[in-house]
């Protein structure tokens, strides 16, 4: 082998090493799920089992259960295919109430608001937003629901939820939660 060669293989094998060094330490991941670990450990939360992830144009929402907490995450793809840690909110079940819940805005104007079924009769959950705008979801991930929804570039009020409902089989409303009264 010549000594040009060497040099080249040398060379190489430093720019591999200069830019694992680069990913690692500047907080990008190679999956959504090791940034998602990664978070966890961060705050010395979990682990906790996923039970849902879904896609949004930035990245991906990832939906868990740990203990007596629900949490969602957000994780955002960068530099075509690493990952970062977004952002993360979870509560406390509070399994007094029929379904407990939690919501942010996350990346600028993206929006969810997930939570957890407490009580096994609710069949659908109902999100009303202040423009008179529903949406419904009937299937649930394990005991855990989700929407996402995105603001528009002014956010006008009524991209704002005004209140959830949770109903049975029958249609009758078993859980209602006002958005005035939720912090």
């Amino acid at each position: 082998m010549s000594i040009r060669l060497k040099k080249i293989i040398r060379n190489i094998l430093i720019l591999v090493l200069l830019f694992l060094i680069f990913v690692l330490r500047s907080g990008f991941y190679p999956t959504p799920l090791s940034a998602h670990q990664r978070s966890e450990r961060s705050l010395h939360y979990g682990p906790s089992k996923v039970v849902h992830s879904e896609d949004f144009a930035e990245g991906k929402y990832i939906l868990g259960k740990y203990d007596r907490w629900v949490s969602c995450e957000t994780v955002q793809r960068k530099l075509f295919f690493f990952w970062t840690i977004g952002n993360r909110s979870n509560f406390k079940n509070d399994t007094t109430k029929p379904f407990a819940f939690s919501w942010m805005t996350s990346e600028g104007s993206n929006c969810n608001l997930y939570g957890i079924i407490n009580d096994k009769r609710i069949k659908r959950i109902e999100l009303t937003f202040n423009n008179g705008q529903v949406m419904t979801q009937t299937g649930f991930y394990e005991d855990l629901f989700l929407f996402t929804w995105k603001l528009a570039p002014d956010y006008p009020s009524s991209d704002y939820f005004k209140d959830l409902k949770g109903y049975d089989a029958n249609d009758n409303i078993l859980f209602e939660a006002d958005q005035s009264k939720v912090s």
